[in-house]
């Protein structure tokens, strides 16, 4: 019994894969998608799902026209993530300085940097080295992503998005021993 499970629901993903999908541009210029037609809409062929994985390469930049020849990658990127501070780690006392290291392979193309966005709002640190800090990030929780740009503030890469815990001592925490309360008397 539990092959003939195993074989229909196999059947069922194949013919959920190879379903129509419909697009179509309303009154506004906004571009829809569905799995039923409607009026004008046109029928098109989709890919299975993208899906990620450390040994698939990542896709090339397109260059820009008319951009340098310097800017061209070389070959394109097969690995960028970061690699510190870990995602869902927790991170006591940092000062509000958050350091960030990122492996990227191969290394940065010539004209490319590394930015990040902290909680979703770009954080520009123009970086061309692996390692960078990001000022100003206080106690709670973060998404953190980095990305690579080129020299004319496009976006080429985009790393994971991880979550990380910031923790600071409170001097008015009864358990802190650096607390006035805890002072010896004198």
């Amino acid at each position: 019994m539990g092959k003939w499970l195993i074989v229909l629901s196999m059947l069922f993903a194949t013919a959920a894969a190879a379903a129509p999908v419909w697009t179509w541009l309303d009154e506004n210029g906004q571009r829809h998608f569905s799995d039923r037609p409607v009026e004008g809409a046109e029928q098109i062929e989709v890919q299975g799902a993208q899906g990620f994985s450390r040994s698939a390469p990542a896709p090339a930049a397109r260059p820009a026209p008319g951009a340098a020849a310097a800017e061209q990658p070389t070959q394109p990127y097969r690995a960028f993530e970061i690699a510190s501070p870990l995602h869902q780690e927790t991170l006591w006392n940092i000062g509000a300085v958050l350091d960030v290291r990122v492996d990227v392979a191969p290394g940065l193309q010539p004209g490319h940097r590394l930015d990040a966005y902290l909680d979703g709002e770009r954080v520009i640190v123009g970086s061309t080295t692996p390692q960078f800090s990001i000022p100003d990030v206080f106690r709670g929780l973060h998404t953190l992503q980095a990305v690579i740009m080129d020299s004319s503030g496009r976006e080429v890469l985009r790393s994971r998005e991880i979550t990380i815990m910031v923790q600071q001592t409170s001097l008015l925490n009864p358990n802190n021993p650096n607390s006035p309360r805890n002072a010896p008397a004198g």
